[in-house]
């Protein structure tokens, strides 16, 4: 199955999330078990990566519902969509 990167999420200062939780909540909010999570650190800050299916069926959805959960969660942030762009190239998990 095919994936894509569908959001990226930067936290507030001093805030941080485990892969554990941010799967469970990402999961949740595009509602598949087929998603994952990736973090990229620059030095200066961390950006965590949301990917799903290329299929996913309501990306619109999944971003919407994921802010709500984070923010339920308690959790200051930006999240940048990928869904309203051209797709990017898919990359197979294994």
């Amino acid at each position: 199955m095919e994936h894509m990167r569908w959001l990226t999420l930067r936290l507030g200062n001093n805030q941080s999330i485990g892969p554990g939780v941010l799967k469970d909540l990402w999961s949740n909010a595009c509602e598949t078990n087929q998603s994952s999570v990736t973090r990229d650190t620059d030095g200066r800050s961390t950006a965590y990566a949301l990917h799903a299916p290329t299929s996913l069926a309501y990306p619109k959805r999944a971003e919407l519902r994921m802010r709500e959960l984070l923010e339920k969660a308690g959790y200051t942030f930006t999240m940048g969509s990928l869904a309203d762009r051209p797709a990017p190239q898919p990359v197979r998990f294994r």
